[in-house]
């Protein structure tokens, strides 16, 4: 039997701009956000993640949407599921990574578009809908 991850992530926005992060020294970038643990709902999980890894507090605003994806990592296939939500963070919240191995960064719509941003499908359907207002949905790596 294969494991799912269950992973939630958050659509970040200020102004014309959208946060994402990556592992310091890494070349892709992934929306913030984290593993749901038991017993925790995803927007609770979500909150306790962006606490820990920017010590920032926040709302959850809506359910933006899923996405289903599948790759190799360290020679092992992972699979996940994302959970992806509008947040707002609490007005003087600073964006300073509260974890070592974590780096933040704000880039525009057109910025993101360039970059690594994985899964590489969520990254475009949270693109499009962001701009659509619309539920997106992606899935990535399936056969």
């Amino acid at each position: 039997m294969t494991d799912i991850e269950c992973i939630t992530r958050a659509v970040i926005q200020n102004e014309d701009k959208l946060l994402v992060c990556r592992g310091k020294g890494k070349s892709n970038w992934f929306f913030p956000g984290g593993h749901i643990e038991k017993g925790e709902s995803a927007p609770q999980a979500l909150l306790r993640e962006l606490e820990e890894e920017l010590g920032a507090t926040g709302e959850v605003i809506r359910f933006l949407g899923a996405s289903e994806n599948t790759f190799i990592m360290n020679g092992k296939k992972i699979q996940e599921i994302n959970l992806v939500f509008e947040v707002a963070l609490d007005e003087h919240a600073m964006i300073e990574s509260k974890e070592a191995h974590l780096e933040f960064e704000w880039f525009t719509l057109d910025e993101l578009q360039e970059l690594n941003v994985f899964p590489l499908s969520l990254r475009d359907a949270i693109l499009s809908g962001v701009q659509q207002k619309t539920l997106i949905w992606a899935s990535e790596g399936f056969e």
